[in-house]
């Protein structure tokens, strides 16, 4: 037997170890500190990565023959969302048809999308890259266990250090992850100076108003910071952090140190409503809403979480603008009058896994409370803006036909198709793809499912067979 190893010495080595330990954690978190991002004196409303400059822009560099206006909103769901989004433009690819004596196919057409959570993902990949994500989304992200990389990154003892920092945490490795899979380095800058695909607009939630924060420029004036210098990685991450999985990403503000203005159709919104009236005080809510960070002093950061916490469909944009703007105006900021069709297409990532709580008198388990905490605000939220986009659809389409008589032209068509996990129309299939898990990593037989209900989704709308008859498109 071995002879033991006096107490005192042994005792006198682990608290050696302690401190040393302890050293080297302090060391970290006075190391690992939160990076602002670079600020702003003046704005300067040409610069940067803005939603109405670029998708101007795009359209007055189309032919005036093309006279289709296209939008895509990719709801949040993890890689679900991404892959039953991914399998829509598949579908979209397909569709082929003669556009200005070229031939061309309908995913080609799209000027703007919509990316919450999940959707984000394939939102800012798409836009970065354009036609490439149809060779790189798929053995990139979607069928690669990115889930796995950032558990292996929170236990491996290298980064305890950095987890151990109050300015670090896990939406931080979100970003990383995200950065070294998909998007390479690039910045918001990046995406102004070399999109190959749509404008893109990412929503994230601001933990303290619950309010939703896009990352394009016309936001970050109110901030007086230069989204320019954004990772595209850092927004998707915010944009996905889901509560309690991740923790909130954190941006710092300067707002009310550049000199910022409302905009003129903003403030020409406002004129033409009556002080005092229900229309006036909306749009008055909106606007605060968007420049509620000017007293920088009192909030010199913004913590922000998952999009979908208040927007999973990415609708709330178009609507709130609705709600800001006329319809006038709205069609001239986007479209400079040239649009005579105008395409939205909702791709609904939403599941209805099957409970069984119901099914006994037990108390739910502290797990599924905390789903249920984060999931039924959620599929509220966003079944009302359904219902309030399909509204909005319905009065446009009213308004759009009667200024047409008046003027004696040829009213602007206007399609909407929703593609919902719930409305396939093969029962197995609608069952298998309602109940896949929201996560960031799924089988390949999973996302060969989803891709493949996307596809189908798109076929039976019969919105999008109106556009197929209108448009001649034949299938590839």
């Amino acid at each position: 037997m071995l002879p033991m190893r006096p107490l005192p010495t042994v005792l006198l080595r682990l608290r050696s170890l302690w401190l040393v330990g302890m050293c080297c954690l302090l060391a970290a978190c006075a190391s690992v500190r939160y990076t602002p991002l670079a600020t702003i004196d003046r704005v300067q409303p040409e610069v940067g990565y803005r939603l109405r400059t670029a998708v101007q822009s795009q359209t007055a560099d189309r032919a005036r023959a093309d006279d289709l206006f296209v939008v895509m909103m990719f709801s949040g769901g993890g890689s679900r969302a991404a892959a039953l989004g991914y399998g829509v433009l598949k579908e979209m690819r397909r569709q082929q048809f003669v556009r200005n004596g070229e031939t061309t196919d309908l995913s080609a057409q799209v000027d703007l999308t919509f990316g919450i959570s999940g959707g984000s993902m394939l939102s800012a990949a798409w836009a970065l890259e354009g036609p490439e994500i149809f060779q790189t989304f798929e053995p990139h992200f979607l069928k690669q266990d990115i889930q796995r990389n950032i558990v292996h990154k929170v236990f491996s003892v290298t980064n305890w250090s950095r987890l151990s920092s109050p300015e670090f945490g896990r939406g931080d490795l979100l970003e990383e992850q995200l950065d070294l899979t998909l998007f390479q380095h690039a910045t918001f800058g990046d995406l102004a100076s070399r999109r190959k695909g749509p404008f893109s607009v990412i929503s994230a939630t601001d933990m303290s108003t619950g309010s939703r924060l896009d990352f394009i420029q016309e936001n970050f004036d109110v901030l007086c910071l230069n989204l320019s210098k954004l990772p595209v990685a850092r927004a998707v991450a915010a944009s996905s952090a889901v509560p309690l999985v991740f923790a909130p990403v954190t941006l710092n503000n300067h707002g009310g140190h550049c000199h910022y203005t409302l905009p003129e159709e903003m403030q020409q919104a406002l004129f033409l409503t009556s002080p005092g009236s229900l229309e006036h005080k909306t749009r008055m809510e909106i606007v605060r809403s968007l420049t509620g960070y000017d007293e920088s002093r009192q909030r010199p950061y913004i913590h922000l979480l998952d999009g979908g916490l208040v927007d999973n469909l990415g609708m709330r944009g178009l609507l709130d603008a609705t709600q800001l703007y006329s319809s006038e105006q709205i069609y001239d900021q986007f479209t400079l009058h040239r649009a005579r069709r105008i395409v939205v297409i909702s791709v609904n990532a939403q599941n209805r896994p099957a409970s069984v709580i119901d099914q006994s008198a037990a108390v739910p388990p502290t797990r599924e409370v905390v789903q249920a905490l984060v999931n039924i605000p959620i599929d509220r939220n966003s079944q009302e803006s359904l219902r309030q986009f399909r509204r909005l659809i319905d009065h446009w389409r009213a308004g759009e036909q009667a200024r047409a008589r008046q003027k004696g032209e040829t009213p602007v068509d206007l399609y909407f198709i929703s593609l919902d996990l719930a409305d396939l129309p093969d029962a197995a299939q609608r069952r298998q793809a309602l109940n896949i898990p929201t996560s960031l990593y799924l089988p390949p037989a999973q996302i060969n499912l989803l891709e493949e209900a996307g596809s189908v989704l798109l076929r039976q709308s019969s919105e999008f067979q109106r556009l197929q008859k209108d448009l001649s498109l034949t299938r590839s």
